[in-house]
């Protein structure tokens, strides 16, 4: 019984901050997930346990070669949002997935802010 490696970490994290964040379909959920490449995004109601909308560095729409960079973050942040108001969606309760609220994250949460998300 040792100490938790960084994943292990970062999971127990992230169920500590989904006790208390969940999505409804007024207001659903923007999740977060970022790995070492690419950066993903998804909108989800917890209610009906759907996810009505996503995106990703990987997204063909945005042309990236690497999605593990700030400026790949913005563009996705960028599209979610425009996804988001298009679909109908303005106003969501962010998950950060139990990544700081820092770097990639950030990018991505500022990026969705201005293009119109509202959290």
């Amino acid at each position: 019984m040792g100490r938790l490696t960084k994943p292990e970490a970062r999971k127990r994290r992230h169920m500590r901050i989904r006790r208390k964040v969940f999505g409804t379909p007024e207001r659903p959920r923007l999740s977060v997930f970022r790995s070492a490449r690419h950066i993903y995004a998804q909108i989800i109601d917890d209610v009906s346990r759907r996810t009505l909308l996503s995106a990703s560095s990987l997204d063909p729409e945005l042309e990236l070669a690497y999605g593990g960079n700030l400026s790949s973050a913005k563009r996705v942040g960028e599209l979610l949002g425009k996804r988001a108001l298009a679909h109908g969606v303005k106003r969501v309760v962010f998950d950060r997935g139990g990544y700081l609220y820092h770097g990639r994250v950030r990018a991505l949460a500022d990026a969705a802010r201005e293009a119109g998300l509202e959290f």
